[in-house]
């Protein structure tokens, strides 16, 4: 039996006019108010979310300077001079509500914050390996040409995801184990405690970073590598590969972020998913 949309669109109709004529109540018959999610969703959704953007879209450039700022590779005067060789004037960025507050509010906690949380969520957005890849002529036939993989772009590339993945991994490791143990706290509770959390080890996450990255002297093999995705090793065990779903980061085998895993572990926080009985909402009656 075939049921159509229209009906669906007048059940729901009704359905929600019934609920706002009625009282609005929590079973009271019901010990367990809580369910338990995967910490792993818990604090990629939160991070997403807290991601700064310029008219709703990612800027690099923009972040590139703030996280100058952060890390303290540039001066404010610094800053400025480059936002003016872009023909954007600094008197008129509002101190708050904009990513571009972040270049001249002169609060290093803030774009600290912000920095990390923009560097850990280029994890999922999507690749562009095309960069990665050159154009040249082929040897035998001087009218065709062919595409070849640059070691020296692909190493150089696959250097600082890697760096960023395994920080990142510990990153969301000490969220999980900082994030509360109780069962009374909302979905967006939780995530407000993930961004309190990563506002504290911001500092730490970028040092991360920057010492994984200087650090590296492994050898990076492309497993596969398309336009999209990627799969590669280094030869000190790690194991990075990306798809449209997220990235997945193994050391020796275990999963070290990725596929609901931090450090090779399941987290799990309790979500408050139903009020108290004394809670409830009554809903005046319409006329």
């Amino acid at each position: 039996m075939r049921i159509s949309s229209t009906f669906i669109r007048t059940a729901l109709g009704g359905l929600i006019g019934l609920i706002s004529c009625q009282a609005i109540s929590a079973p009271a018959d019901l010990n367990v108010k809580s369910i338990s999610v995967p910490a792993y969703s818990l604090i990629t959704d939160a991070l997403i979310a807290a991601t700064p953007t310029v008219k709703g879209q990612r800027n690099d450039a923009v972040m590139q300077l703030v996280c100058d700022l952060a890390r303290g590779t540039k001066n404010q005067q610094q800053v400025n001079d480059v936002l003016k060789q872009n023909n954007v004037e600094v008197e008129n960025i509002p101190a708050s509500g904009s990513a571009l507050s972040l270049l001249v509010n002169k609060n290093v906690a803030m774009q600290s914050t912000a920095c990390a949380v923009f560097i850990a969520t280029s994890l999922f957005t999507p690749v562009n390996n095309s960069v990665l890849f050159d154009v040249v002529k082929d040897g035998q036939d001087k009218n065709k040409e062919k595409i070849t993989l640059n070691p020296e772009k692909f190493a150089q590339e696959m250097r600082l995801r890697m760096a960023i993945s395994q920080a990142t991994a510990q990153m969301y490791a000490v969220i999980a184990g900082n994030l509360s143990k109780g069962n009374n706290l909302s979905w967006a509770d939780q995530q407000n405690s993930v961004l309190r959390i990563v506002a504290s080890y911001a500092p730490q996450y970028l040092q991360s970073v920057r010492d994984i990255y200087l650090s590296g002297q492994q050898v990076f093999t492309p497993v596969s590598i398309y336009a999209k995705s990627y799969d590669v090793t280094d030869s000190v065990g790690h194991e990075l590969s990306q798809t449209p779903q997220g990235p997945v980061l193994t050391y020796r085998g275990v999963e070290w972020l990725g596929n609901g895993k931090i450090l090779g572990k399941e987290y799990f926080v309790d979500v408050r998913v139903m009020s108290d009985p004394a809670q409830a909402v009554k809903v005046k009656k319409r006329r």
